[in-house]
């Protein structure tokens, strides 16, 4: 049986996560904790969950983090991406990048540049541009390490990156659509749009699986994008994105 609407969005929280608490799950949609565990029942009788004590996770490919599999997930796409994106920011630059796939493969494009000065959240950037022959300056914020992603999570961390002001925040999200920008997660949505006003320039990195599906959370307005990075654009989005840079990574940055 094909999941309901709220179904799934359960599916995709977990698709980002792994596994997530019952209380997190009601918190995010705003339901009854009944309520979810009734979607759950069903998605459990499906075979595409697995209850805990507490809590949900996804059924298949257990032994592998989400975040891994991400990795995996539109490689070519992501990496003409980076290129593009890496193309664009200047020699030099401090950047900030979040946690998503997409900016760990921006940040194997920057190994190669003039050193800057990188902040981040992930963990899996740190350890690229640690390695960069170039010697960039990396500087992480303090706070709880999320295993699943290696992302660094917490009131402190916003706090200790909002005391910076980047020339260039990269990020990416879970879905876009004409409507604008959202996600799955409450601490990524509110760290990238406390990170927003303090860049110079934000920029969107987005390949095309990513307009069309939905998220959960609101996170920005195309209006409060910069620069937009993507394979691909439907014609609402591009329309909805008039006043800053649309960058297509095309066959021909292969």
């Amino acid at each position: 049986m094909a999941p309901t609407p709220r179904q799934a969005e359960i599916l995709g929280v977990l698709k980002m996560r792994g596994k997530a608490a019952i209380s997190e799950l009601s918190e995010l949609l705003e339901v009854s904790d009944e309520t979810v565990r009734r979607d759950l029942k069903g998605l459990s009788a499906d075979g595409l969950v697995e209850k805990f004590h507490g809590g949900v996770r996804l059924s298949i490919s257990r032994t592998e983090p989400p975040f891994e599999r991400r990795l995996r997930d539109a490689v070519e796409a992501k990496r003409r991406i980076a290129r593009r994106a890496a193309a664009f920011i200047d020699e030099g630059a401090t950047v900030l990048l979040d946690n998503s796939t997409t900016a760990s493969f921006l940040a194997r494009e920057l190994v190669h540049r003039e050193p800057m000065t990188i902040l981040t959240i992930s963990l899996e950037i740190a350890n690229i541009i640690s390695h960069a022959p170039t010697g960039h300056r990396l500087i992480l914020p303090a706070g709880e390490v999320r295993a699943e992603d290696r992302t660094i999570t917490g009131a402190g961390t916003v706090e200790y990156l909002s005391r910076f002001s980047p020339g260039f925040f990269v990020m990416s999200v879970v879905a876009g659509s004409s409507r604008g920008c959202t996600d799955f997660d409450l601490f990524e949505a509110e760290f990238k749009r406390a990170m927003m006003p303090l860049a110079d320039q934000t920029m969107m990195l987005m390949d095309a699986s990513k307009f069309g599906k939905s998220g959960l959370i609101h996170v920005c307005d195309w209006g409060e994008i910069d620069v937009l990075v993507a394979d691909q654009v439907p014609r609402d989005v591009a329309e909805s994105f008039e006043h800053g840079h649309l960058l297509i990574a095309g066959d021909e940055d292969s």
